[in-house]
């Protein structure tokens, strides 16, 4: 891509974004998981360009790019835990010129929030399960094991990587979803 035409996509988008964002209603990414380091939600969708970097610096391929039926979103990238989980490389933030991804250590990333639904947990229905918790990457630090057996989130240290989403065995609904943090 020649320099001249990134120039204009970026502005393009920053524009776009700004608009987009002065509209007021940042409910159209208010379900969307945003790569680490992400300013919060009104302020992501005025200042990120849509200019797709993040989405393709990241090794794993979790993050994925809004589409129409995101509305205000569109062009903006997001996380799908079930589909990938972030290995909190921080890749995505050093490619981002924009601002949207800011700095952030790996214990202090908080994109979201697991949530552990008991009714569907197969530790909590007598299974010998701890997929979540061994996977974690903040082992026995953000998912514990209350009574070394039934996985139990501490919100002080979950990132919302997703890790624990993506390897969930229980079927046909996962146990283990994450949603987004608002600040």
């Amino acid at each position: 891509m020649e320099r001249r035409t990134f120039v204009k996509m970026a502005f393009g988008g920053g524009i776009l974004g700004l608009l987009l964002g002065m509209e007021g209603s940042s409910e159209a990414g208010d379900g969307l998981i945003r790569p680490p380091g992400a300013v919060p939600e009104e302020m992501f969708l005025s200042t990120c360009a849509r200019c797709g970097k993040c989405a393709e610096i990241c090794p794993l391929g979790c993050i994925r790019i809004a589409h129409g039926e995101q509305g205000l979103a569109i062009g903006t990238p997001y996380i799908v835990p079930q589909e990938g989980y972030c290995d909190l490389c921080l890749k995505c933030i050093d490619v981002c010129a924009a601002g949207a991804l800011k700095p952030v250590e790996k214990e202090k990333v908080r994109m979201g929030l697991a949530e552990i639904d008991k009714d569907i947990c197969l530790a909590r229905k007598g299974e010998d399960c701890r997929v979540c918790h061994a996977a974690c990457p903040f082992y026995d630090r953000a998912i514990k094991l209350e009574d070394y057996k039934y996985p139990q989130v501490d919100p002080d240290y979950c990132t919302g990587c997703g890790r624990c989403e993506n390897v969930c065995i229980a079927s046909p609904r996962k146990a283990v979803t994450v949603k987004p943090r608002r600040e």
